[in-house]
């Protein structure tokens, strides 16, 4: 009988658990030695005190309530809650409660665990799931929206908004001149290149009428290793859109000198056309080459971890929930490279390549798409004629969706007397279909860059009815 009294305090003097004997009133009556590293507090300290005293003060009222309902239904229970020691440190326990209805005083048989560290790694999981979310959502819209930036004054609001969105304390700005500190350490600031200087970070956008154009932001607003690469790509975004403006607006100034006709010449439509398909190409490739293959190795590295090593329930819960939010991501990156560069253009041909287009929005879409088209093999389109084809549909998808409200949809394609036809309807709203409507015009200029034309016929009943013409026998490619 002693040795058994012998082995059980020695259990006590060891469990990792903290074990108490309270009574109805939450008196301690008995501890187990470890009651001071759990709480920093000694028996003798809290004899005759609530042993809620040092519950924090948002968990106070439910803890309550539940050792009301424990006595009342004398049933155990467990929970989760805050402790705060002695030193003011916020402590993660987990008790199970066993009521003893039938004992003096109405005793209570508690185990208390320490989950602080669990508790802390579920929090930092979430928080970096949610910054990650965060950051890749942010990086999708601003994308997006650098498709519609056709001056650097809109490229530079946007950029310092998105800034001073994500990145709060960044106090973003454009400087056009190297900082002294650079210049003094020699430091080259190389276009996308990330220096640190007197506590700000720089990155070269690129140059403008041969002065540097320098995005600057304070160092102290970067505080994890997955806001330093998105700053790398959200810079890298911006290069890209800040030189083709450049460009743009080179050409546009030669364009104003040279000529004060009213009507954008065929070769200047041409040219901006491919910019932005070049523009797109690079994208692609960019996304396709750096942030996806990243995502993907995250993803990979991941799931070894999974299937590595043994992980909490919870914390695996949390691990897994992250893992399919990567594959998510993966999933949006494919299709966004997808609609930059549609894949196979070039082997499908455009009808093949409109089928399977037409099929992948019909998934998503609110009205119905019918497609006739001929049997195209015998004519020979060039690249320039098949993606800027391929995008002029695209366009009359979205105004069908966004504009015209339309609930069917139907394309003809067809060739006659060495021109490639092209018919649009729709049961939409006609009225929508003005002249300098902004969806339409930019059909019409990306028709008229190809050598065709578009004739337009709408009312309010009948929708609108969009007929292409593009002759096929001229000879072109990207420039």
């Amino acid at each position: 009988m002693k040795d058994n009294e012998q082995y059980f305090q020695t259990v006590l003097n060891h469990t990792s658990d903290l074990l108490l004997i309270v009574d109805r009133n939450r008196h301690i009556i008995y501890a187990t030695p470890n009651l001071y590293d759990f709480t920093s507090y000694r028996l003798e300290d809290l004899k005759g005190v609530d042993a809620f005293v040092a519950v924090h003060q948002e968990d106070k009222e439910f803890m309550m309530h539940r050792h009301k309902h424990l006595l009342d239904s004398k049933k155990s229970n467990s929970t989760e809650y805050r402790y705060v020691k002695k030193d003011g440190e916020v402590r993660y326990f987990e008790c199970k409660t066993t009521p003893l209805p039938d004992t003096e005083n109405y005793l209570q048989v508690v185990s208390v665990r320490d989950n602080t560290e669990r508790k802390q790694m579920e929090m930092e999981l979430e928080h970096h799931k949610k910054r990650h979310e965060v950051l890749q959502n942010s990086l999708k819209n601003y994308s997006h929206d650098l498709t519609s930036v056709m001056k650097l004054a809109d490229l530079e609001a946007r950029m310092i908004e998105e800034l001073v969105t994500i990145l709060p304390g960044s106090n973003p700005m454009i400087v056009k001149a190297f900082p002294e500190k650079i210049t003094k350490d020699g430091t080259e600031l190389s276009d996308g290149k990330m220096v640190s200087a007197s506590n700000r970070i720089f990155i070269k956008i690129g140059e403008r009428e041969q002065r540097p154009y320098i995005l600057s932001i304070q160092a102290s607003a970067i505080h994890e290793a997955m806001e330093s690469i998105w700053l790398e790509t959200l810079a890298h975004y911006s290069m890209m859109v800040f030189e083709n403006l450049n460009m743009i607006e080179s050409l546009m100034h030669q364009l104003e000198t040279a000529s004060q006709r009213k009507e954008t010449p065929q070769w200047v439509l041409r040219m901006m056309f491919n910019l932005q398909e070049q523009q797109r190409l690079t994208l692609s490739s960019d996304l396709h080459d750096t942030v996806l293959q990243d995502q993907i190795d995250l993803y990979r590295r991941l799931e070894s971890l999974l299937h590595s090593y043994e992980i909490e329930k919870e914390a695996k819960t949390k691990l897994i929930d992250i893992e399919q939010g990567l594959l998510d991501i993966i999933h949006e990156i494919r299709v966004t490279c997808n609609n930059l560069r549609p894949p196979l253009l070039r082997e499908l041909g455009l009808a093949s390549s409109l089928e399977n287009l037409f099929e992948h929005i019909q998934i998503t879409s609110t009205y119905r798409i019918s497609f006739n088209s001929e049997d195209l093999s015998g004519i020979v389109l060039s690249e320039e004629q098949t993606i800027g084809i391929y995008r002029i549909v695209q366009e009359f998808l979205h105004y069908a969706e966004e504009d015209s409200k339309a609930t069917q949809v139907t394309f003809e394609l067809y060739y006659e007397k060495d021109l490639l036809l092209m018919q649009y309807r729709d049961d939409g709203i006609g009225e929508s279909a003005t002249s300098d409507h902004i969806r339409l015009t930019s059909i019409t200029q990306r028709a008229q860059s190809l050598g065709g034309k578009m004739e337009i016929t709408s009312n309010e009943d009948s929708g609108l009815i969009a007929t292409l013409e593009f002759p096929i026998h001229l000879e072109r490619s990207f420039v």
